[in-house]
């Protein structure tokens, strides 16, 4: 295990599967190290350095969800996007092909125009209108209602967005959402951007701010409003605008506002998709990412490959599903993904009955002549055994031999008619299995020589 392609030989297996593409449109093959074997075995050699604990094992008090899960709320996709999508497909085949310089145009800047106009056409074309239905007017609408659904109780809200931070020279979504919650009657001071507090004094009052419910929507991104953010007093409410790259964004995200120490008993957690869009693909990569992590942080060694998933990510899948615009389209590359990798296993199954028997089948040849040997073998002792005379005494070609030396000249007579009748052998048609036959004679009276010696 010193070097890495020693371990990957070991615990990891590259995984071809259908996934959506990059451009959000069709689909393609793509293979990935993307599973784990000899879990068991990982885990054991992980948990000599490593002592895990997750939220499920601690079982520590903290508010549940409303619903059970996760409010999913899907902007359709518009003319624009749909058109934007289509010339990201474009852009993708020339890449592929070769016919675009690497520097003008790649897969990473298609990745990230396309996740830009999943959250904003703005964010493309700064001429674009803005869109009643899109995801950041979706989610100032969500925001409102919540501000004005909890405005007794004064409840805070999260909103995530790492994509297009704030910007005085250029459109940002976290002032499209402030300008939105403003017009619809947010008081100004109430809606803080997490960047404004710029050192760790200043962060620290903000927080205290939040908790008291003095500032009641706070966005930021995961950095900077991730890990270390504490302000869960009064948080009602948490928004995913965007996906994330890595899944522990996600559970920073969600570990604002699932934590000990929120007087809500019951809270929301939302999650902006949109149709037709690079959500899908993104979500995607949370859940590839996700469904191995959780299973080795969980500890789980039922099972020896680390493919299937419970929890958490099975939330990425749905999501994934939706943000496709028609869940029976993945179900559908789900099934077939699935069907091919079951005619895989049979085919790997018989090529390896076909190889145990080509290996073993010989060996059990040798078994069975073995154990038709032992039957005769003890044939032979029984009459051995069976043989009460005190003296030697042999009859060979009608020939007796007894007395002194009895042994000795049956034996040389035996051989002597056995060399006699040999070559009279390869005169009939059953040449071999005469001599066969002849041969297994010879060994059994030469090994009955061997086992009654010192008789009489």
């Amino acid at each position: 295990m010193a070097q890495f392609d020693a371990w990957a030989a070991n615990f990891g297996e590259a995984v071809t599967a259908l996934e959506l593409a990059p451009s959000g449109a069709g689909y393609r093959m793509h293979t990935r190290f993307a599973k784990f074997v000899n879990l068991p075995e990982l885990l054991t050699m992980f948990r000599d350095f490593a002592d895990v604990q997750t939220s499920e094992m601690l079982d520590l008090p903290r508010p549940a969800l409303e619903g059970g899960k996760n409010r999913i709320i899907i902007a359709p996709a518009t003319p624009e996007l749909k058109a934007f999508v289509n010339g990201l497909m474009e852009r993708s085949e020339k890449i592929k092909n070769g016919s675009v310089d690497p520097k003008n145009d790649n897969m990473l800047k298609i990745t990230g125009d396309g996740r830009k106009a999943a959250l904003d056409m703005r964010l493309i074309n700064p001429l674009a209108l803005p869109h009643p239905q899109s995801k950041v007017s979706l989610a100032t609408q969500e925001i409102f209602a919540i501000w004005k659904e909890t405005e007794a109780l004064r409840a805070t809200q999260l909103a995530f967005c790492d994509i297009s931070t704030p910007c005085p020279d250029r459109f940002h979504v976290y002032g499209a959402i402030r300008l939105g919650l403003i017009e619809r009657g947010v008081p100004p001071h109430e809606i803080v951007f997490i960047h404004e507090a710029d050192t760790d004094a200043a962060k620290q009052a903000l927080f205290d701010k939040v908790n008291s419910g003095q500032v009641r929507v706070l966005l930021g991104s995961t950095e900077k409003m991730g890990a270390g953010t504490n302000v869960q007093r009064k948080l009602y409410a948490s928004h995913n605008i965007d996906a994330p790259w890595r899944p522990r964004d996600i559970e920073q995200r969600d570990g604002r506002i699932l934590r000990q120490g929120n007087e809500n008993s019951a809270v929301r957690i939302c999650r902006y998709v949109t149709e037709g869009s690079f959500d899908a693909y993104m979500w995607q990569t949370l859940e590839t990412k996700a469904k191995f992590i959780q299973q080795v942080m969980n500890g789980d060694t039922s099972v020896r490959t680390a493919e299937d998933i419970n929890g958490g990510a099975l939330t990425y899948a749905e999501i994934k599903a939706i943000a496709s615009g028609n869940p029976a389209v993945m179900e559908k590359v789900k099934v077939d993904t699935e069907v091919r990798k079951l005619d895989s296993l049979r085919t790997s199954h018989l090529r390896r009955q076909f190889e145990m028997r080509g290996r073993f089948g010989p060996t059990q040849t040798m078994i069975k002549s073995g154990n038709e040997n032992l039957i005769k073998v003890k044939k032979d002792v029984e009459t051995r055994n069976a043989n009460k005379t005190e003296e030697f005494s042999m009859s060979v070609a009608g020939r007796a031999y007894g007395g002194k030396d009895a042994r000795d000249h049956a034996a040389k007579a035996l051989n002597e008619t056995i060399s006699v009748l040999l070559p009279l052998t390869d005169k009939f048609a059953s040449v071999v299995l005469v001599r066969q036959k002849i041969l297994a004679v010879a060994t059994r009276v030469r090994n009955f020589f061997l086992s009654i010696r010192g008789w009489g």
